[in-house]
């Protein structure tokens, strides 16, 4: 009998959704890292890492949501098409300026907005396609599966950036992000996206997007999940703003180095998703107690007492194994519990949360690195995030969820 990941995978229109969002996800990941170490580069101005972040981040936190209740009312196969061309244009554009060697802190801040508009459209409007290609009995296994190569793309592809890098200086890593962008649109174009039995909203845009986050904040556990990503968002973009520094400044490594460190956490997360990609978890909400109320945090914080760049591949790829299993379970709850009308909007506010927390965990950044340095802000933040995750997840509603 063939395992239910295989069996995913062997249905054409879900293996090339599945291909076309992992390269997708590649670029949102690795483009934190090739824009911050971009900057590393051209200033020694420790706050300029957080700024141009911040900038990246900054779409996705004020439009993630308005995203999502576009992705309700349009054929979403064509808004992904629309929206990574325009990101395949705009990386094309400056790769080649900088290898030109036309790039300023200011250009780069410049890009670093108009990239992250044009990726911040489509997140949500993929995590509203899963449920229409795949059945309620494969949910699990299908989310376990995306969740899997996402991540893994989005911490891997970083290990190919730092490499690339480190033989072609900044204009490798970008040239890399701008191929998985034409191989996400190569991979899409023979999918058949179904469209979802319910009608597209009569009510007027801006309505709709109300109705999304009335929604949200009155159901429960999808507030809760919701809350939860943003303080994830926020918290892990700390640890992504500030850890190729430390790489840099405390361990005395470059860019390959520097990739290899943060690309252990998707390694990690890769291995336990597959996992449940076959063996679906059990008992979510405990799950997400222990994940993500302990163990996200937990791991920023053991990331930040690492002395060495090798005990911290360690401290990242033990991370990443967490992380694919509160995912998945995170996930699950939210999807289970949203009503399929609303699942484009419930998406648009999940991305909102752990793609717009970047210019939340920037600010941070930027003020407490100052003071303290990058590894002791981690400190903080990692623990800071237990509190808040504890406070949010261990509750007998959450905790008690199948």
């Amino acid at each position: 009998m063939p395992s239910p990941a295989r069996e995913l995978l062997a249905d054409r229109d879900f293996r090339g959704f599945w291909l076309a969002q992992t390269c997708l996800a590649g670029i949102g990941g690795t483009m934190r890292f090739t824009f911050v170490w971009l900057v590393v580069t051209l200033t020694d101005w420790t706050a300029a890492e957080g700024i141009v972040a911040g900038l990246l981040g900054l779409p996705a936190m004020l439009f993630s949501a308005a995203a999502g209740a576009w992705s309700d009312r349009v054929d979403r196969k064509r808004l992904f098409t629309t929206w990574t061309t325009v990101t395949v244009v705009l990386l094309t554009a400056f790769t080649i300026m900088i290898s030109l060697g036309e790039v300023t802190p200011l250009v780069t801040s410049i890009a670093a907005l108009l990239i992250g508009t044009a990726v911040m459209v489509n997140p949500p409007n993929v995590n509203a396609m899963v449920p229409l290609l795949v059945g309620p009995t494969r949910l699990i296994n299908a989310i376990a599966l995306q969740n899997g190569a996402m991540n893994a793309a989005n911490f891997v592809a970083v290990i190919f950036a730092g490499v690339a890098i480190e033989f072609f200086g900044d204009f490798g890593g970008f040239a890399l992000l701008t191929v998985l962008a034409v191989l996400s649109l190569v991979f899409m174009r023979p999918v058949v996206i179904p469209a979802p039995d319910i009608g597209v909203p009569t009510e007027s845009f801006m309505r709709s997007l109300r109705t999304g986050l009335r929604y949200t904040w009155s159901t429960e556990p999808v507030r809760t999940m919701v809350l939860l990503s943003l303080v994830l968002g926020s918290s892990f973009s700390v640890m992504q703003i500030n850890m190729p520094r430390v790489v840099e400044s405390d361990f005395g490594r470059e860019a390959a180095s520097a990739g290899a460190v943060m690309g252990a956490f998707g390694v990690g997360m890769m291995i336990s998703s597959l996992l449940v990609a076959n063996r679906p978890l059990a008992r979510h909400g405990l799950n997400v107690a222990i994940f993500i109320g302990v163990g996200l945090g937990g791991g920023q914080f053991a990331l930040s007492l690492a002395r060495s760049w090798r005990v911290a591949i360690v401290v990242m790829l033990l991370w990443g194994v967490n992380a694919g299993l509160a995912m998945a379970s995170h996930r699950t709850i939210l999807q289970q519990a949203t009503a399929p009308e609303m699942m484009g909007r419930v998406m648009g506010l999940m991305m909102t949360g752990f793609m717009g927390g970047l210019p939340i965990g920037a600010a941070v950044s930027s003020v407490l690195s100052v003071w303290f340095g990058p590894a002791d802000t981690m400190t903080a933040v990692g623990l800071c995030t237990i509190a808040i995750a504890v406070a949010l997840s261990w509750r007998p509603s959450i905790v008690r969820l199948i």
